[in-house]
Parts: structure tokens; sequence; C-alpha cells
């Protein structure tokens, strides 16, 4: 009997039906780049925000400084790194602006990470389709926004590997000094047999540097029951990480 086996055993089954509806409504504007990338002797750079619809849009936006806590969290706080123009602006159908953003302190030994969030301020209600009501849906941009070290050192570790109690955990370590950008996180688990018992894909998008993240992934009692080994597989913008867990 494996150690993943034994851990499996002491699953308690429980089941629950958890429905959740939602909708995404995308704001007709369009922010170009979607992100910025700027090396470690930068001092400005732009964005640009188009109006795609029929209505007039305004818009304030806020700059932050991006960092993760212990759990991968991320935080948020005002920055006192960037400065930015406007801070308001209305934008006519058709028609662009451009935000101009500037850095005053250059990145050293570790990547400096920001977000500037675009928000779309309440205008001219859009009707529904079919009722006389009107409706705003706003929109929050949150552009990431990357200062590079002069020497990058790209380095992702997958730590505390366990199956407990039906629940499969491990950590994401970056002790790296820039972000990654994941691609894929991957759960293969395989039977004494190494025949497939589940694949399971775990979406996220950023680890940024000196941060770390947990991940939890529960288990039925028929794949606790067959499971012989798992591995776990992670490709990022920069590197792949794998480890076995028997």
């Amino acid at each position: 009997m494996t150690k993943l086996t034994q851990h499996c055993r002491r699953l308690i089954a429980t089941s629950s039906l958890c429905m959740t509806c939602f909708a995404t409504f995308a704001g007709e504007f369009i922010v170009n780049p979607v992100r910025l990338d700027v090396g470690q002797n930068a001092k400005s750079a732009s964005v640009s925000v188009v109006n795609d619809g029929e209505d007039k849009l305004s818009f304030q936006l806020q700059a932050m400084d991006w960092t993760q806590d212990k759990d991968g969290k991320d935080l948020y706080t005002d920055s006192r790194d960037l400065i930015f123009f406007p801070k308001l602006m209305t934008i006519e159908p058709g028609q662009e602006a451009i935000v101009r953003i500037g850095f005053k302190s250059p990145a050293t030994s570790t990547e400096k990470t920001y977000r500037l969030f675009i928000e779309e301020l309440p205008g001219v209600g859009k009707k529904v389709e079919g009722s006389s009501a009107q409706i705003n849906f706003l929109v929050r941009f949150g552009l990431p926004i990357f200062v590079t070290p002069a020497v990058a050192r790209d380095e992702l570790a997958i730590e505390s590997a366990e199956l407990k109690n039906g629940v499969l955990l491990f950590m994401a370590h970056n002790s790296g000094n820039r972000h990654h950008m994941y691609k894929s996180i991957r759960l293969e688990g395989t039977n004494a047999a190494n025949k497939p018992v589940f694949v399971l894909d775990i979406a996220d998008r950023y680890l940024l540097a000196s941060a770390t993240k947990l991940y939890k992934t529960s288990l039925s009692a028929q794949q606790c029951k067959d499971l012989a080994s798992v591995v776990i597989d992670i490709q990022t913008d920069k590197l792949v990480q794998s480890r076995k867990l028997d």
C-alpha cells in the first residue's frame, strides 16, 4: 500500500452541489498593450485606450504597487513610484486617449511590479434588450507593469507536496528575482499499472518574485482508491518544473 493510498483511505466522503451563476460584461473599450515590460533604466511608457463603443466613456486611473502575501494573494497599495497622466479622462466614440507613465525609481536586484487600474465611471445607462430598464456595467482593468532587474535570475520550486485526507496540496515557490507567468499547472494521477486516474488543470496567472503560493485540490474517494502516484507539472513563460509524488 502506497503512502498516497494510506492518506486517501482516511478520506471521509461528502457530496455537495454548488451552482454559481455569473456573467461577464466587457466594456466597449480597448487597452493596448495589455501589459508593460520595461527595462531597468526605463523613464517612461505609454498606453492607448480606445473607445470602441457608441457612447461616450469616462475613466479614472490609479497606480498601485503590486505584491503577494505569504499565501500568494495579490496585495495592492498606492504607488509613489509611478507618475501618470491623465488621472481622469473622457473618450468620445471612436476616439483614442494616450496614458503616459513615468517611473521614479528603477528596479535594483529584484523586479518591481505594479498595476495601473483603468476604471470605467458611471455614464449613460445601457438599455437591456426587451426592457425599458437602463443599467450600467462598469469595467475595471488592472494593467500589469513589470520593471525588470539588470540581471535576471529565474527559479521555481514545487515544495511540500502531499496527499492528506483526500486533498492534494503543494506549494509553488519563486526564489528568483522576477515574476513567472503561468502557462499551465497540471496534475496527472496514475494507478499501479501506470494507467491514468485523473488529469487536472489549475488556472492561475502570476507568481511574483520571492512569492510562495499554496494550491489545494480535492480528489474523489474512487480516485484516491485507484491512485498510486501523481506528477505535478508547472510550465511558465520562463521554465518548466515537475515533481512526482508516490
